[in-house]
């Protein structure tokens, strides 16, 4: 009797522990999933896609090559801003979703991301609402550049 009930015990461990890695692994996916529809988006200037990943109360900033913080974009200037620049189509684009976390209803990620010529590094903040992933929070750094070589 008493290895029925530990057989009985490790299947339903086991089972609990299947499924708490697919929830974990169906979450990092809308995570990811939100980050890339943001920037994917962000480069090809389509703010109403893009803006289906970002909350509302979105903070994005980040520093500037001097160290100084650049000037917060909330949606409305990401909006101004996207319709002044050039669009970078989804085959020129390099984006690396990594190093994601999940606890509860917020999540964090890190978004390698740049131009041809220009590379840098994103770290995104992320609430769950009514069941989809928002971006919350956005600060980013560029990589150093590499300097030219004297001939």
């Amino acid at each position: 009797m008493k290895i029925k009930k530990l057989m009985f015990l490790l299947l339903f461990v086991g089972s609990v522990s299947v499924i708490q890695a697919q929830e974990t692994t169906n979450e990092n996916e809308a995570v990811e999933k939100a980050v890339l529809n943001y920037i994917e988006n962000f480069f090809e200037n389509k703010f109403d896609a893009m803006n289906s990943s970002l909350h509302p109360r979105l903070a994005k900033r980040g520093l500037n090559p001097d160290g100084t913080i650049y000037e917060d974009l909330p949606p409305a200037k990401l909006k101004v801003m996207m319709a002044e620049k050039k669009a970078l189509t989804l085959e020129h684009q390099k984006n690396t979703v990594d190093q994601i976390s999940v606890f509860g209803k917020m999540a964090s990620a890190s978004l390698t991301t740049g131009y041809p010529n220009m590379k840098w590094k994103e770290y995104v903040h992320l609430v769950k609402e009514k069941g989809d992933w928002k971006i919350i929070n956005i600060f980013w750094e560029y990589y150093p550049r590499k300097a030219k070589q004297k001939r």
